[in-house]
């Protein structure tokens, strides 16, 4: 789904609409928003020029405990929920940390982020589980989203395996591993012709993108690899192209790290270049 566009909603002019509603609807509670927010436009000259359009949703999507009487913490929150209803791009990049984060927003943003508290020198024990908040956030999301594309690539191995076993006459269907046991060091039991009858053939599927040809291999996946070779394979599939990269262990086996004193490699990166097939 596409990011909507959280810039009307991140500025001064809506953040401090919304402390004039906020401060309005403690006096008149009954009164509805849009009422109050006419209202307010008559009363204070100060406050007649916030948008108001934009402070009506953001009263909207803030719990009532978040009062105008504490500023601070009602910016963060309301920046927390722009976040979780918006999605803004630049969430992605608060496990970085918060010079990375801040360079990435436009000026509306960084303003309302400085009115909020979330770029002191010191930050309070507030602040930092506001940041950590974000960060987890950020890393949900990207979890999610390798999780969808993971699960996509094993739903194309399985039909490439379909296809590839009819055609070899071999009567029986690819069993989908990864769905029952994550621990299995492959996500796809197949099977190869053999000498009387098939023999099982297991895969361990990966995606990546065109831009950045990386996948990544678990010690585990590489112990089950060898220890089953020459029937394990790897298939790498090319996102969104749907584009198959198929490699055997022994293409992989030059890439794979050593364990040297006391340490024990968990997991390596391996960057596809021309070298492979």
């Amino acid at each position: 789904m596409a990011e909507a566009s959280n810039e009307p909603l991140l500025t001064m002019s809506a953040f401090w609409g919304l402390v004039a509603l906020r401060r309005y609807a403690a006096i008149h509670p009954n009164v509805p928003i849009p009422e109050a927010a006419h209202a307010v436009r008559r009363l204070s000259a100060d406050d007649a020029h916030h948008d108001y359009g934009a402070a009506t949703t953001l009263y909207t999507l803030i719990p009532n405990e978040y009062t105008h009487e504490h500023i601070a913490p009602l910016f963060r929150e309301t920046i927390s929920s722009v976040v979780k209803r918006h999605r803004p791009w630049w969430t992605r990049l608060a496990p970085l940390g918060r010079e990375r984060l801040r360079a990435a927003l436009n000026p509306n943003e960084a303003q309302c982020f400085e009115a909020a508290g979330l770029f002191v020198d010191m930050p309070t024990a507030e602040v930092l589980a506001w940041w950590d908040g974000l960060a987890q956030v950020a890393r949900a999301r990207e979890n999610d989203s390798k999780l969808q594309q993971g699960r996509e690539a094993e739903q194309l191995t399985l039909a490439f395996e379909r296809k590839r076993l009819a055609r070899l006459g071999i009567e029986r269907h690819p069993k989908w591993i990864a769905i029952e046991d994550n621990t299995a060091g492959y996500d796809v039991q197949s099977y190869d012709t053999g000498l009387t009858e098939p023999v099982s053939k297991l895969i361990e599927v990966k995606s990546c993108s065109r831009e950045l040809v990386q996948i990544f291999i678990t010690r585990n996946e590489w112990e089950t690899a060898i220890s089953s070779a020459p029937h394990y394979q790897f298939h790498v599939w090319l996102l969104p192209e749907k584009k198959l990269i198929e490699l055997s262990v022994n293409d992989i086996a030059p890439h794979i790290p050593q364990n040297q004193g006391h340490g024990i490699w968990q997991s390596v990166g391996v960057t596809l270049h021309q070298e492979f097939p």
